[in-house]
């Protein structure tokens, strides 16, 4: 598995195109503090509440990720060479998607170590509740992380379950535009809903983010990250097992 994960690294480190889009995502970051430097910059609090709640736009670059980590091998026909080379299903299946988590695992600290830098050249070192903002920062990730790789995983199942990638990611889409805001809906009444609505705002893996975003808002404190956990790892675990068992039976050509 390991030497697997590695030669999908070494894939990675000769594509350009992801480093592009990744720099352009951190230079899109970065115009969001350019006006500090000549007007009053928000305090960090504003900042930090601003990195919460953007978190959520994780969910929709999930898909991304998947894409680079299945490279559309159904469209270019490698997929047959590396079965018929003996590899183990279960071991590209599993290798491309724990490659895929990694890069963007990866890509998220980056983006979260560049946020909190920006933070601070912009004068949030100079805010008493400077530290509080970071431990913020650094808990909602660790909170989204589980759920974003459930997203991940979801994306991943549909690019081994479709066969044009590109089909694959139009549906990814069009599940997260229908689901997102459903799961993201939640009050008193959850308790007297459908067993639908019950599921999406309790068990769906935006559904914990709701907690984190109203806390992020708020300036508040994070709800338990167990429950983060909890349905991140179950979403995960149920994707990659209906991945593998799709993915043993498929005709590769």
């Amino acid at each position: 598995m390991l030497n697997y994960i590695s030669a999908e690294w070494y894939k990675l480190r000769h594509t350009k195109g992801i480093f592009i889009a990744f720099g352009f995502l951190l230079l899109l970051i970065s115009c969001f503090f350019v006006p500090a430097f000549w007007v009053e910059s928000p305090t960090f609090e504003v900042y930090a509440g601003a990195y919460v709640v953007t978190l959520i736009l994780g969910f929709f670059l999930a898909p991304v990720f998947a894409i680079r980590a299945f490279d559309d091998q159904y469209g270019r026909g490698t997929m047959k060479n590396e079965v018929v080379f003996g590899i183990p299903r279960y071991r590209i299946y599993l290798g491309k998607l724990i490659f895929g988590g990694m890069v963007g695992s990866v890509a998220a600290f980056l983006v979260l170590g560049v946020y909190l830098l920006l933070c601070f050249l912009t004068g949030g070192m100079a805010d008493e509740n400077a530290w509080l903002c970071v431990e913020l920062c650094i808990q909602a990730t660790l909170h989204v992380l589980p759920l974003w790789l459930s997203s991940l995983s979801l994306a991943f199942l549909l690019q081994v379950v479709v066969k044009s990638s590109g089909g694959a990611v139009a549906v990814n889409y069009l599940i997260l535009l229908f689901t997102v805001p459903i799961a993201m809906v939640g009050g008193p009444e959850e308790h007297t809903s459908s067993f639908f609505m019950t599921f999406m705002s309790r068990w769906f893996f935006v559904a914990p983010f709701r907690g984190i975003y109203m806390s992020g808002a708020e300036f508040g404190i994070l709800p338990n990250m167990a429950y983060s956990w909890l349905v991140g790892l179950g979403w995960i675990l149920v994707a990659s097992a209906l991945g593998m068992l799709v993915f043993s039976r498929k005709e590769i050509n």
